[in-house]
């Protein structure tokens, strides 16, 4: 008993100390923002009422700065008795519930806080405004009432409910439940600043989710399914102007004949000498023209899409840039990876090389055997040696070709044994000994070079794609928007001048990773 005597004495004298102090829980902005959420929602109750008083249509609300007329929206004459009429929802305790009475309940759950929180904490009283748990009874069962009735609007399906606006006001109300929870963890906390934001916040919110009915509905089912049909229109529209272009230009091409065939004849030429490139690397397969067309064509249908000139004529060139560089990105590309399969196998062909010489064959014929025993591509590269040879090339001059063909340190180490000790003299045998030493070595280190390496190679990759794909992306979302930007002169300084920068991070980052002995 003596303990409860203390206690109290001391929450009275921290009271005490507090209004000397003059301590407030709110700001007069804060209190303002509670006062107008309180009258707004008061009105949000009656306006869902279909036996409202005639009052209503047009009333006045003071939200700080004087009073103000708030007239009714008119939408609600006709769509408030049919809610009323709507029943959408069984209680058990209850009874069945219209679409009205659902939305009533959060509106006047909301209301009920403002006023809990005008009468319990005015800005007058000082010393009572520093402790909000001593209604943590009260937050609580709010909170709760507030959940289920937001449960029911969700379960009945209501989001076309409120003449369409029931897609704006829920997410509204589903904010609202956030900030509730931030009040029961400012209580738990006794954190009085959190609290006074949360209920301000939800003050605000409340004043949003009113303002909400004077706004336009957002489009129903049957306006997107008519915004979709208009979409479909302009696509087809822009599918139209595309093949109109393309055969436009045809009409431009088959008019200026001379310039035409010029341009086929150039490249023509150009895809020829691709041709003998991947000719040389075995890649016959490859369509060149396919590398060549497919990016430029791509690109162009892409600036046509756009509707817009400038940007039609930056993603032609950009396409027409990598198509014409793409047969080179692509030989380079297999003509390394085939340098590395060669690498692979070269230690077996230079064993298979050693054990020839000392059965007592000569080079040739050790080459003639790798090319029958091992698999390609080594054996594609040796047997094109031999058959060179047998055509009356010499012998020097064919490995020539062949390290011309092949991007291999190794393989070159090989070849300069081979010519030397043809010219020079020599144990050819013990040369490939230390090479096949040199090898196992050298691949040993390779692999963990690579492990410690591998890292920056594929952040280099990230810094160099990421960004592109991303500007893909917003295209593809805000199309209008970012053309609006991107297809203006300093939109293509702003691309290129990232281009030059992305080149120079992914130089860097590949440079951090490289190994130097």
């Amino acid at each position: 008993m003596v303990k409860k005597i203390l206690s109290l004495c001391m929450f009275l004298s921290l009271a005490a100390n507090a209004a000397g102090a003059g301590f407030s829980l709110y700001t007069n902005a804060q209190i303002k923002a509670i006062n107008c959420s309180n009258q707004k929602m008061k009105l949000f109750y009656y306006y869902l009422d279909p036996k409202q008083d005639a009052n209503v249509n047009n009333s006045s609300i003071d939200c700080g700065n004087g009073k103000q007329s708030v007239k009714k929206p008119q939408w609600l004459d006709k769509a408030v008795p049919e809610m009323a009429g709507r029943m959408v929802w069984r209680d058990p305790v209850e009874g069945v519930l219209s679409e009205a009475a659902l939305w009533q309940t959060p509106v006047a759950i909301l209301y009920e806080l403002s006023d809990l929180t005008i009468k319990t904490f005015p800005p007058s009283d000082k010393g009572i405004g520093m402790m909000p748990g001593l209604l943590v009874k009260e937050y609580a069962d709010i909170k709760v009432r507030y959940n289920m009735s937001l449960d029911r609007i969700y379960r009945a399906r209501l989001s076309d409910s409120l003449d369409g606006r029931g897609r704006s006001v829920i997410p509204t109300l589903e904010l609202i439940n956030k900030e509730m929870d931030s009040i029961s963890e400012s209580i738990a906390t006794n954190n009085n600043k959190r609290f006074a934001a949360a209920v301000t916040s939800i003050a605000v919110l409340s004043q949003d989710a009113f303002g909400q009915l004077f706004e336009r509905p957002r489009q129903s089912a049957v306006s997107e399914t008519k915004t979709n049909a208009v979409d479909l229109f302009w696509m087809l529209v822009k599918v139209g102007t595309a093949l109109m272009l393309f055969f436009y230009v045809l009409f431009l091409l088959g008019k200026n004949e001379e310039g035409t065939n010029r341009l086929i004849a150039n490249f023509m030429s150009r895809t020829k000498g691709w041709k003998e490139a991947f000719d040389r690397q075995f890649l016959s397969s490859i369509k060149v023209e396919y590398l060549v067309l497919v990016p430029i064509g791509l690109f162009a249908f892409a600036g046509i899409m756009t509707m817009n000139l400038f940007g039609f004529i930056i993603l032609t060139g950009a396409g027409v840039f990598i198509g014409t560089k793409m047969p080179g990105m692509v030989l380079n590309f297999m003509k390394e990876r085939r340098g590395k399969l060669i690498d692979a196998q070269l230690m077996d062909a230079l064993i298979l090389l050693s054990n020839s010489l000392k059965s007592g064959m000569d080079i040739v014929q050790g080459f003639e055997m790798v090319s029958k025993d091992l698999q390609p591509p080594i054996a594609d590269e040796f047997g094109l040696v031999v058959k060179n040879y047998q055509l009356g090339t010499s012998f020097e001059k064919a490995l020539d070709g062949l390290c011309e063909r092949v991007t291999s340190r190794l393989l070159l180490y090989m070849v300069k044994s081979i010519v030397l000790q043809r010219q020079v003299g020599g144990n050819l045998t013990k040369i490939f000994e230390r090479i096949v030493d040199n090898i196992r070595e050298e691949s040993k280190l390779e692999e963990k070079t690579k492990a410690l390496t591998a890292q920056q190679k594929i952040q280099s990759i990230v810094v160099g794609i990421m960004p592109w794909i991303m500007l893909a992306v917003m295209f593809a979302f805000q199309g209008q928007t970012m053309a609006k930007f991107y297809f203006r002169p300093i939109g293509l300084v702003v691309l290129l001048g990232c281009a030059v920068w992305i080149g120079i991070g992914m130089k860097m980052v590949s440079d951090m990773g490289k190994i130097r002995v």
